[in-house]
Formats: C-alpha cells, sequence, structure tokens
C-alpha cells in the first residue's frame, strides 16, 4: 500500500481553498436568504393589497415592480467582484480610462469587464445596463 503524505505547503493550500469557497458559498446562502425574504414580503404585500381596497391595476404594478427587481438582483448576482466594481464605476459615470486609472488595470482589461458585463447581463447597449443597475438598487 503506498502511503501518500502532503507537505505543510499543501495542506495550508488546500485549506485556504476551503475558506475561500466557504465564504464564496455563505455569501450566496446570504443572499438566497434575503431574495427569499424580499419573495415573501412582496407575496404578503401583494396579498395585503389585494385584501385592502386598492385596485387590481395597483397591485399588479407593485408585483411587477418588486419582480423586476429581484430579477435584476439575480442577474448582478452572476458578477464577479470586480465586475460589481466596474459596474458601480460605470454608473457612477466614469469612463473606461477613469475606471482604470482608479482600479490600477488597463483600459483594456475595462473594456473586457464591460463587454463580460453586457453579457452576463443580457444587455447589448449602454442605456440597459444602467438601467438595470437602477433597478437592481446599484444606482
Amino acid at each position: 500500500m503506498i502511503e501518500q503524505t502532503k507537505t505543510t505547503e499543501q495542506l495550508t493550500k488546500e485549506i485556504s481553498m476551503l475558506r475561500r469557497e466557504n465564504k464564496e458559498l455563505t455569501a450566496q446562502l446570504a443572499f438566497h436568504r434575503k431574495v427569499f425574504r424580499e419573495v415573501n414580503q412582496a407575496i404578503g404585500a401583494a396579498d395585503k393589497v389585494t385584501s385592502s381596497s386598492q385596485s387590481t391595476d395597483e397591485t399588479m404594478t407593485k408585483v411587477v415592480k418588486e419582480n423586476q427587481l429581484l430579477k435584476s438582483q439575480m442577474k448582478i448576482f452572476r458578477l464577479t467582484g470586480r465586475e460589481k466594481e466596474v459596474l458601480k464605476l460605470i454608473v457612477n459615470g466614469l469612463t473606461s480610462k477613469e475606471i482604470a486609472d482608479d482600479l490600477g488595470i488597463s483600459k483594456l482589461t475595462v473594456d473586457t469587464h464591460r463587454k463580460h458585463i453586457q453579457q452576463k447581463l443580457g444587455v447589448s447597449k449602454q442605456v440597459d445596463l444602467l438601467k438595470l443597475a437602477m433597478q437592481s438598487g446599484m444606482a
């Protein structure tokens, strides 16, 4: 039987990797719990509005707005930390050059992040990107 031993360095790297994964999973779980609470609040609000004297059109408008918010937040969640950082700077009106200077990266890297953000969010225009960011509460 061959016994495999790992060095302290290998074990340290594995532990660090597992800690990072745990941290990411914890963040995802917290996000999903938040979305679950918001969905339950939206359902409760819809029930409350329906039982009150407000019209069905007003109820539907509130439910649609809440649905748009949750959809936008779920899309934003797909972005990496750096992509979220770049998106926030885009929303604040910075150019790719200004973002590159702020983050200490090249303009080409910022443009690549911008392209990936637009692909992940399913938008092709700057206006749509800003609209989605506003709907998700980033702006």
